[in-house]
């Protein structure tokens, strides 16, 4: 049966496709990136397109403060935040490589109450909300089983930060001798495969707000699990996050947790 969605979350789900739109348009035609200021990744005219899509929808129809990538905004939630990542994986989108997402979650304090990723060039449109499920085009989604370490896809990603860059490499040196570790390049779209079953965890070394949140509600509503790298729950703030299948958690916070302070 197809879920009963809210009208926030039709929202979150009309807005993406539109500026999935813009993206899947641009995509096919190429576009060049350049580096942001402050050295923190790529940025590109789509990225910026997109965005304004996006906030033009979301602040015209919503009361929500909006966080997003490029524009920046409030980290006020208590109210109703809209956080946004407009094209999740400029570096893939600006090389052509034909991996990346709009994300769009709702927070109200430090819980998501739902999120959506949203994946151009297929039209996949995964969609979640605080205890509704999680859903790809109208098919409910479970996270994987896989409990055993020889047979987990676990995705590792980091910030920019050199600090970030030192926990994702210690964490990838452990996971690396028996796991099968990917970094594909959208955080968004890896977090929606993990949601699917299409991987068994997540671990993330300085991603921001809006990198992460949409996929956390995805998970969580497929029947994974959210925590710090200490296996702590997350506390609406924490970048270093391990988001996984349930069933895996405690394998991977017992290889990390000791790297969070590194």
């Amino acid at each position: 049966m197809a879920p009963a969605h809210s009208p926030d979350l039709i929202l979150a789900m009309d807005t993406a496709r539109s500026a999935g739109a813009l993206i899947a348009e641009r995509f096919a035609k190429g576009g060049a990136a350049e580096r942001k200021s402050g050295g923190k990744g790529e940025v590109t005219q789509t990225d910026t397109d997109a965005e304004a899509i996006i906030l033009d929808a979301l602040g015209s129809a919503s009361p929500y403060e909006i966080l997003s990538e490029e524009a920046g905004g409030t980290r006020d939630s208590d109210a109703g935040l809209w956080v946004v990542d407009p094209l999740d994986g400029t570096t893939n989108f600006s090389r052509g490589i034909p991996l990346f997402a709009v994300a769009i979650a709702l927070m109200r304090g430090p819980q998501v109450e739902l999120g959506v990723i949203y994946h151009p060039l297929t039209g996949d449109c995964y969609a979640a909300e605080r205890g509704g499920g999680s859903w790809c085009n109208e098919q409910r989604l479970s996270v994987s089983q896989v409990v055993d370490p020889e047979l987990a896809v676990l995705y590792l990603t980091n910030g920019y930060p050199h600090a970030d860059r030192v926990r994702y490499g210690c964490a990838l040196s452990r996971f690396a001798p028996r796991s099968y570790p990917r970094s594909l390049g959208s955080t968004a779209a890896e977090l929606s495969f993990v949601a699917a079953g299409m991987g068994d965890g997540w671990i993330c070394s300085g991603d921001e707000l809006w990198d992460v949140t949409a996929g956390m509600v995805l998970v969580e509503e497929a029947g994974g699990r959210v925590s710090d790298w200490r296996g702590a729950a997350w506390d609406g703030e924490s970048l270093y996050t391990a988001i996984t299948n349930g069933a895996m958690h405690d394998y991977v916070i017992d290889k990390i947790q000791d790297l969070q302070e590194v």
